[in-house]
């Protein structure tokens, strides 16, 4: 996602950091702020090479420094020669929501420089908003959903001559500049038949650029969260194969640096404790993979799954806790009751493990106050040691979501579909009757600040960094892109 400068950022993310490192022994600063590879190329890439598509290549204009003349605008010069640099019969096009700006801008560019060139979409943002992508005029189809049999499909479609409207999941545009989806649906592929990515993608280099490898065990979600844009990836879980897990852990290591440890990418990676146990034993076997993982309170509730994350190399754990009131999370979240907070995240603690929290700021049925007392409830967990840190997003009521399809439930008025400002950082993009978006985002800046404060205090689990390197961290937070 681009980034914005927010000068009350820069503390938190600091702190935040140092809490990070803490227990991360052996973490590298990113050279670039890239977090973490694109996890869908890979996977594609590898599905693609599996149907004789192999000459691939990266466009990697994120790590490019002089990609942004000045903040929210690319330099033309930089991706026109990015674009005659890797000439292409098919460009292909996964932006979220706020990057959709620079996607179509990069878009252009390629059917600029290579005319003939086919460009196609796909991913989060992409599908609930496919005929709006289609009608751009350097978009020629949109992939819908997942893209595992679609995708290879166009690309036959497209080589041989065939009919792209017997290709499923499939958005284009048709002559007379009307938008169409074809009729035909893929079921998605199961995970066990997904063919194994092609983790090569990027120069090994770019290991130097990363926090973490992401990797996936289970792909979907039971949850309905109304902020949530699930909707990609599937509602019911299914499995990778644990070997094929390893297998993939081990080769991203090897190819981007073995001093990585793990992102599990699950939504609610502690969901179901007989697949979790299968995979922290195959963990806690291989000895020496370290890693986090994110997800609910009611799904950290078995002991067992406590004791075995910290013996199989769990380091820190995410928690979406997003609000202090339980009136929000009966509306949005569905499952999670607040009185069990203090105790399950005392109970984290005592296994060992490090547990942050996601936090969001904005939720339409609160007042400003309500978000400030919301704000201080979870600072004063940071302050009893029961968190060793937080993230503060502001609420964006994302495509593909209930919010954004329905804002009217749940007292919301959007107020534009400019996305290139749908962003966590900026002012929230709704009103409601209790808060307007400046009075939202004035509640968003005090949160930052006082969870820096919260911060900065000697780490419960881990060492802190000696005073002369204390710099080194947060540096990321001053690369604006929009």
């Amino acid at each position: 996602m681009s980034t914005v400068p927010v000068a009350q950022r820069k503390d938190f993310w600091r702190n935040f950091d140092i809490q990070y490192h803490a227990t991360h022994p052996g973490l590298r600063h990113m050279k670039n702020n890239m977090w973490e590879l694109p996890h869908w190329m890979h996977w594609l890439g590898g599905v693609l090479v599996e149907h004789g598509y192999d000459d691939l290549q990266v466009v990697d204009l994120y790590t490019e420094p002089n990609a942004f003349s000045e903040p929210g605008r690319l330099a033309g010069e930089v991706v026109e020669a990015a674009a005659r640099a890797h000439p292409a019969d098919v460009y292909l096009f996964s932006p979220m929501t706020v990057n959709l700006y620079y996607a179509y801008a990069i878009s252009d560019v390629v059917k600029r420089v290579h005319p003939g060139a086919v460009v196609v979409y796909g991913g989060v943002a992409a599908t609930p908003l496919a005929h709006e992508v289609a009608r751009h005029l350097s978009v020629d189809y949109v992939v819908v959903d997942r893209g595992e049999r679609a995708l290879p499909a166009l690309l036959d479609a497209l080589a041989g001559g065939g009919d792209v409207a017997d290709v499923g999941n499939l958005v284009y545009r048709r002559a007379g500049g009307a938008t169409a989806r074809t009729s035909r649906r893929y079921p998605d592929l199961m995970p066990a038949d997904i063919p194994f990515p092609k983790v090569d993608l990027f120069p090994p280099g770019t290991g130097e650029d990363i926090r973490y490898l992401r990797q996936v065990y289970a792909l979907g979600c039971p949850y309905k969260c109304t902020f949530c844009t699930i909707q990609t990836i599937g509602r019911r879980p299914e499995y990778f194969p644990l070997d094929r897990v390893i297998k993939e852990i081990r080769a991203y290591q090897k190819h981007y640096g073995d001093h990585h440890s793990i992102y599990w990418g699950d939504e609610t990676f502690t969901l179901h404790p007989e697949y979790t146990l299968e995979l922290l034993e195959a963990l806690e076997q291989a000895g020496d993979i370290r890693y986090d993982c994110q997800t609910r309170l009611n799904c950290l509730t078995d002991d067992r799954i406590l004791r075995k994350l910290k013996s199989s190399g769990c380091q820190w754990v995410e928690i979406g806790l997003e609000t202090g009131f339980q009136e929000s999370h009966e509306t949005h979240k569905h499952h999670m009751k607040l009185d069990a907070v203090r105790d399950t995240l005392k109970r984290v603690r005592d296994a060992g493990l490090a547990a942050c929290s996601f936090t969001v700021n904005g939720f339409p049925d609160q007042s400003p106050d309500d978000m400030r007392r919301s704000i201080d409830w979870v600072c004063r967990l940071l302050d009893e040691d029961l968190l060793q840190a937080t993230y503060l997003f502001g609420l964006v009521p994302y495509p593909g979501s209930a919010m954004f399809e329905h804002p009217e439930r749940f007292g919301m008025k959007l107020l534009h579909r400019d996305f290139r400002l749908y962003h966590e950082d900026l002012p929230p993009v709704f009103a409601t009757e209790k808060a307007g978006p400046d009075e939202v985002y004035e509640v968003f800046l005090e949160g930052l600040d006082l969870f820096a404060r919260a911060m900065d205090k000697p780490p419960y689990f881990g060492d802190a960094p000696p005073p002369s390197t204390a710099d080194e961290y947060g540096t990321f937070w001053a690369d604006p892109h929009v």
